[in-house]
């Protein structure tokens, strides 16, 4: 796989030319059965930066990302192949337990999933039923404010997580990721069911938040990309055809299967 090393397009923090990979990914192939959904796979995911997946339904780009936290473990048929590298640790390997993969390597989805329990409860749940030693109520207002939520709910923190609307709940499930400490934050489509005003909101969120954490994001929103992301990676039939800064892919694209989608005239 060829390093990374051009410059990445007006990054908000730290040095442009960074090349630390948070996660390296070689010959990765994933199979459902005998479909093979993911084929001879091979990127670095850099840390502190947004990288974006596109592509059409069905090309890959969710199923890679559920395997960046062994979320595809609860597939039967699922079976993985190749090296993917966590910070120099192999996540599939015999040893690896799943479960601190998953508190290491965040997941926010697609529509809001809030507990239906209080506000205050959604944040502190998780953290507290793992261990957490420290202030719990200093941890649920520090995801909070990362969130973007403290104020709108800090007077409110005991009612019902449902009474907030979609962005909110959508920036609670950010929260409640973020209370758990991880160093990766994957976040699957999270503005696919949100207004134009909240989807503004968590974009925001997302370039403030890679400040602190890697993030990997899942969009079929090509503009989306193109505001937010550091890095854009596109699949296709289960392949991935481009990787590249995200100026670079949306100005002078590589790939001629690349440029066609991006200007809209397939996916």
């Amino acid at each position: 796989m060829q390093q990374i090393t051009q410059k990445i397009a007006a990054p908000e923090n730290g040095d442009a030319t960074r090349t630390e990979a948070v996660f390296a990914c070689s010959n990765v192939n994933i199979h459902y059965g005998d479909f093979h959904a993911i084929q001879d796979l091979s990127l670095d995911l850099l840390e502190n930066r947004v990288t974006a997946l596109i592509g059409p339904s069905g090309c890959g780009k969710s199923t890679f990302l559920r395997s960046l936290n062994r979320m595809n473990d609860f597939i039967d048929s699922f079976r993985i192949s190749g090296s993917l590298l966590l910070d120099g640790e192999d996540i599939y390997a015999p040893d690896v337990d799943p479960v601190e993969i998953r508190l290491r390597v965040g997941m926010v989805f697609q529509s809001p999933n809030p507990f239906p329990k209080s506000i205050r409860e959604n944040v502190a749940l998780g953290p507290r039923i793992n261990g957490y030693k420290g202030n719990l109520a200093e941890l649920v207002e520090e995801a909070l404010v990362k969130s973007y939520l403290w104020d709108e709910v800090k007077d409110k923190l005991d009612q019902s997580a449902y009474s907030l609307s979609g962005g909110q709940q959508q920036r609670l499930c950010i929260a409640r990721a973020i209370a758990m400490q991880p160093e990766v934050l994957l976040m699957d489509e999270p503005t696919a069911s949100l207004d134009p005003i909240s989807t503004k909101r968590i974009e925001e969120l997302i370039v403030e938040l890679k400040k602190s954490y890697s993030i990997v994001i899942v969009t079929h929103n090509m503009q989306q990309a193109a505001r937010i992301g550091d890095f854009t990676a596109f699949f296709y039939q289960g392949k991935l055809i481009e990787y590249d800064s995200t100026f670079r892919m949306f100005t002078n694209p590589g790939q001629k299967l690349t440029e066609v989608s991006i200007t809209g005239r397939f996916g």
